[in-house]
């Protein structure tokens, strides 16, 4: 049985993210990370995952956004006021990667505690 899960998720990543800055082509991997690697943030991140859900047919009730993005824009004020409270110290975000949605696409579900612990595997 082939598994067409990557192709169809990469081509909707390549749809909602468009070209790169200088044009070209994105380089999407399993391994790429949504927030680090291909510059999702914010509102941006959430429709992105709300459209992935819904366009794939994953139930994602509950997705952990704040565990995975950052907030658009006052990331500077907030890492500079960071140094001086922890208060304002955001939570280390973990990596979501491509591998993982589709690791999700095949499961039908997003299983934050499932899914994490795959990847920590190796598998």
């Amino acid at each position: 049985m082939n598994d067409t899960t990557w192709e169809r998720l990469e081509e909707f990543a390549r749809e909602e993210l468009g070209r790169p800055l200088f044009g070209g082509r994105l380089n999407l991997q399993p391994t790429s990370r949504l927030e680090e690697d291909l510059g999702l943030t914010g509102l941006d991140a959430v429709e992105f995952i709300d459209k992935w859900a819904e366009t794939f047919n994953v139930q994602a009730q509950g997705f952990p956004y704040r565990r995975y993005f950052g907030p658009e824009g006052q990331q500077l004020l907030s890492s500079f006021l960071g140094l001086f409270s922890k208060r304002f110290r955001r939570p280390a975000l973990v990596p979501l990667t491509l591998g993982m949605l589709a690791d999700a696409m095949r499961r039908g579900k997003w299983d934050t505690a499932e899914i994490e612990a795959t990847v920590n595997r190796g598998n």
